[in-house]
């Protein structure tokens, strides 16, 4: 058997949540970082001659790296290698990396990703147990879940593993000491004829508690001899040597990845909880001593448990933010404990927000090794189930009453597979007692028994099956519960019985895409297709027949359904495509929703599989040296940069000569659309936490090809709500010809449409991070006579490209960011690792030409135009050009030529004035009324006219002149200060030379 190591060192701060609804927690000091293989390494090498992996390390130096290191020792590693599992080749490409400088791991983890040779790179996430005390109730789960009958059939086998990942288990229990894990290659060989009782050469924990019984001591000093004895001073079990070489010394029952510490990380070999019971109550419930006249009954009825502790500790008062003994810091860790050292199952009462391609990675690694991991679904109540319930490969379970009912705490979700009783659940606990929790982490060892069960029933089943079979067996309970939680209860609750009595099909989507006709990616308003790859894990199906169904109210199109398949065996592969459309008006603020049916009526199977479409509002424009993607949700190159998807970034190429492209790598980290109206920020840029998304999306971004180039289209608008409301529409223009190659234009027209407010005080900016080649080492320099703010790699690298974002109208703010800085240093000067701030917009978007020039360092920088004023009915327009050159003098004539085409008219600024003439005289309502300040009166002119605006008090006393002058046709607007007057009804009289018009208005002090 192949045993594991995943050493871990120092813990230093990290962060607290106690939500799905919160921001991931994670460690704020490290990174995970997986490196590409081999191959795409040498071919990096060999196209930029350098050595990636040195890139990627001088980064991280300048972020203040203090060390770096496989996240597998080398023992473990070489011991990998000789497997042949193709996840174990992914798992060994991991590293992690600590650090000390003052950056979101979220944005240095995505910095790092972009780099070449680098698969990924991501925080370490902490992940929360799931537990609440409550009023106790015995047993419930064993009826609700026909275990009775399931026993009936097995009662499982000792031979069955449980690894329990938690905070420790108090495995002295009487419930719990007889079914406790041994790593038989651990207990010294001079020691083993002596233990092993009945001569099978197994060492069970009864036959352990035994031989200390009657030949040990009270090792430990507690008053008592028990199984903790085995650790004491003395031990005889205790020979301080790695027997089993898996670089874990007398790991006999498993092994504590964190017994104590947070800035300094203490381990040892014994798994026992001390700071909570939480992982006590969790293997009771799963693995306790069954049919003992005692206690309670472990839904495997007999297996064996593997305690594998990281988490729990007792609270550190240090730091007051998290909670340690409700904490699991080393979860991904203990996966791969338990599933080198055999477990069959393992059980995962905890997780968290934030998902995790390392836990991923981690997670597909124990799956290929015959280990299936069961994971909780979360305590919030959402409908989002957590990580790791939520990824593929594990069983993701949630909590369901007596009744059908959805418990009130569960998560649920698309991506839940199951439901069993997880309220008022009797487990062991503290001092040989029982006690009553509550929680999805109660419900996931329930199914952990189950697959337990099965798991001895068929013994040579894949994890894989494992899953599908309790997944297939249960039973669906949609119609128990609230129509908005439809096809978000996975297949239902467990039935025990069923999963070891019918053997099902299990069909399983592989991967899938939404393709239009041409197989390019599908919009709107046009006919498609999703094409998917299926497999069947499970018995064979006779007559399979697929039914796909939009879960959106409307907007969706599918036809040719349902698609019968037929017969498909066990291991079989299939590519399946099915016809679908989005229409024009589909609601950009949904994901188109699929959900597919999977039949087998010969069988009495029946399951399904949820299909997103996540990426629709991003497409990508790539006719000339520019190839980037757009969006209509106001972001430029990624929908979210933080996790480099929803885009491509941009990218610089150059003809191959044969008619096709050489593509270089993405130099753009982020890119945004900021808007400045009235002194409120409404943008799509980074935040002080996470990212801004302000921009309500009308119609997606969609290209298309013209005789010379390509020309996109975006609509998306503010909050309709807002008197600051504006519609934006975007039009990129890209050319094909040579003096244009390296440029695509953005066109942002804007408009008001409000009857009666004006939209004042506009700024229009795009924000960029740049990272060119070694992003710690980019340079930023400002051209006057050319207006032209432009930023360049290091000065040791004249090979990488110089970019820039030139303005086509007005400058307000040609600004360079210094990302690194820390703190607020002047008017102009602050750095965006601790966030991006409203304050810190208005600021970027107002700079002039005060900050130009920042060197040798991670840079960002914001081009902008303004002020603006835009009355009702009227529009502005705004330009910028990307553009890059492999030299400046490349990037400034490409530049001048873009700039010297006149491609649209910009405006200038000032007032935006509706272009029609009014076609009658109306004195419209004030806004806003009532008011406190200052209110803004509006009124239009059929034709010239002499004008009087004049405001009278409730007793016919003029106390106010606002106008007397001649004035043109057309709308006009006026600004009512109230200064000095009482708070009260006042009116507006319009005259003209035709009309007199009357408004009543209430100002309140």
């Amino acid at each position: 058997m192949l045993k594991k190591l995943f050493y871990l060192l120092a813990l230093l701060l990290f962060f607290s949540f106690q939500s799905y609804g919160q921001q991931p927690n994670f460690f704020s000091d490290r990174l995970i970082i997986k490196y590409e293989s081999e191959q795409k390494l040498t071919q990096i090498r060999a196209k930029n001659r350098n050595q990636p992996k040195r890139a990627v390390q001088k980064v991280l130096a300048d972020h203040g790296m203090r060390r770096t290191k496989p996240l597998l020792n080398n023992q473990i590693r070489q011991a990998l290698k000789r497997e042949s599992l193709a996840s174990a080749k992914e798992v060994l490409r991991i590293h992690e990396v600590y650090f000390n400088k003052k950056i979101s791991p979220l944005v240095l983890a995505e910095k790092i990703s972009r780099m070449p040779g680098v698969a990924y790179a991501e925080p370490k996430f902490i992940r929360q147990m799931h537990y609440e005390p409550n009023d106790p109730q015995l047993g419930k789960y064993i009826n609700t879940h026909n275990f009775k009958k399931a026993w009936d059939l097995s009662q499982g086998s000792r031979e069955v593993i449980i690894a329990i990942n938690d905070g420790g288990v108090g495995y002295t229990h009487t419930e719990l000491d007889a079914n406790l894990w041994v790593n038989q290659d651990e207990i010294p060989p001079t020691l083993q004829p002596q233990v092993d009782q009945n001569n099978d050469n197994t060492i069970t924990s009864t036959e352990i508690d035994t031989y200390l019984n009657q030949n040990g001591d009270d090792y430990n000093g507690d008053g008592e001899i028990d199984l903790q004895d085995v650790f004491g001073s003395g031990s005889p079990f205790i020979d301080n040597l790695d027997t089993d070489q898996n670089s874990y010394t007398d790991d006999i029952f498993g092994w504590d990845f964190w017994e104590s510490g947070t800035s300094n990380i203490e381990q040892d070999n014994n798994p026992f909880h001390n700071g909570t019971d939480h992982g006590t109550h969790v293997a009771g419930i799963a693995a306790a001593e069954t049919d003992n006249n005692a206690g309670i009954a472990g839904a495997a009825f007999t297996a064996t448990y593997m305690p594998v502790k990281t988490g729990g500790i007792p609270d550190d008062p240090s730091t007051p933010n998290t909670d340690e003994s409700n904490s699991i810091g080393f979860g991904y860790e203990g996966i791969i404990y338990a599933a080198q050292n055999g477990a069959d199952i393992i059980n995962c009462s905890w997780g968290g927000s934030g998902s995790s391609q390392a836990e991923r990675d981690i997670i597909d690694l124990a799956t290929e090794m015959g280990s299936l991991v069961v994971g909780a679904s979360g305590n919030d109540g959402s409908q989002q189930v957590g990580y790791p319930a939520a990824y593929d490969n594990v069983l993701g379970v949630g909590s369901v009453e007596p009744n059908n009912s959805v418990a009130n705490y569960s998560n649920v979700g698309y991506k839940l597979d199951v439901l069993s009783t997880g309220t008022d659940i009797l487990s062991t606990s503290y001092n040989q007692t029982l006690v009553t929790k509550t929680g999805t982490s109660m419900a996931t060892p329930v199914v952990s028994g189950l697959a337990a069960l099965v798991k001895s029933f068929y013994p040579n089943w894949s994890a894989e099956r494992l899953s599908l079979q309790i997944r297939s067996s249960s039973t669906f309970i949609d119609n128990s519960n609230s129509l908005d939680l439809q096809n978000k209860l996975g297949h239902g609750s467990i039935n025990a019985f069923k999963a070891l009595n019918i053997d099902y099909p299990g069909i399983k989507v592989i991967s899938y895409q939404f393709v239009d006709n041409n197989g390019e990616k599908l919009t709107l308003g046009e006919p498609g297709t999703v094409k998917m790859k299926l497999t069947n894990l499970g018995a064979p199906a006779s007559s399979l027949n697929l039914t796909l169904n939009s879960l959106n109210k409307e907007g969706v199109e599918i036809s040719n359904n349902p698609q019968q398949l037929g017969s498909i065996s066990n291991g079989d592969t299939l590519d399946v495509t099915l016809p679908i459309s989005l229409s024009q008006n589909f609601d950009l603020n949904q994901t188109p929703t699929l959900k597919l049916n999977f039949v087998d009526s010969n069988q009495g199977y029946e399951d399904f599989s949820i299909l997103e479409y996540e990426n629709l509002l991003f497409d990508i424009i790539a006719v000339n040296n520019v190839k980037t993607s757009l969006a209509a949700d106001g972001s430029i190159g990624f929908t979210n940069p933080l996790a480099g998807s929803g885009g491509i970034g941009f990218i610089p190429r150059s003809p191959d000569g044969t008619g096709g492209y050489q593509e270089g790598d993405n130099l753009l980290f982020e890119g945004g659309l900021i808007l400045e109206i009235d002194g409120e920020i409404i943008d799509a840029t980074r935040a002080e936490n996470g990212l801004s998304r302000d921009f309500i999306p009308q119609q997606v971004f969609i290209p298309k090809n013209t005789s010379d180039g390509a020309k996109g289209t975006a609509r998306f608008i503010t909050d309709p709500d807002s008197v600051e409301h504006a519609i934006i529409d975007l039009e990129t223009y890209s050319f094909d010809e040579p003096t244009l190659s390296n440029v695509i234009f953005l066109k942002y027209s804007i408009q008001n449409p409000s009857t009666f407010a004006r939209l004042k005080n506009i700024y229009v900016g795009l924000f960029n991070d740049w990272d060119i080649g070694d992003s710690g080492n980019n340079n930023i320099r400002y051209n006057k006579s050319d207006s032209l703010l432009y930023l360049s790699g290091a000065s040791n690298l004249p090979t990488t490209p110089t970019v820039a974002v030139a303005h086509l109208g007005p400058i307000s703010s040609v600004l360079g960011i210094d990302n690194t800085i820390d703190g607020r240093q002047d008017s102009v000067t602050f750095g965006l690792y601790d966030g991006f701030t409203d304050n810190e917009k208005s600021i970027a978007l107002k700079a002039g030409e005060a900050r130009t020039e920042v060197s040798e360092t991670d840079v960002s920088a914001v081009t902008a135009s303004g002020p603006y004023t835009i009355n009702p009915g009227a529009e502005i327009t705004v330009g910028f050009i990307y553009a890059f050159g492999n030299t400046t003098s490349e990037l400034r004539n490409q530049i001048a030529e873009a700039r010297s085409l006149n491609l649209f008219e910009v405006s200038s600024t000032g007032t935006a004035i509706a272009d029609k003439t009014p076609t009658q005289t109306n004195l419209f309502q004030n806004y806003p009324n009532p008011f406190q300040e200052e209110t803004n009166i509006h009124f239009d002119l059929a034709q010239p006219s002499s004008v009087q605006l004049i405001v009278y008090d409730v007793l016919g006393r003029k106390v106010r002149t606002l106008l007397s002058e001649q004035m043109e046709a057309g709308p006009h607007f006026v600004t009512f200060d109230p200064k000095n007057l009482s708070s009260g009804t006042y009116f507006i009289y319009l005259n003209t030379n035709s009309e007199t018009q009357t408004v009543p208005v209430t100002y309140i002090k």
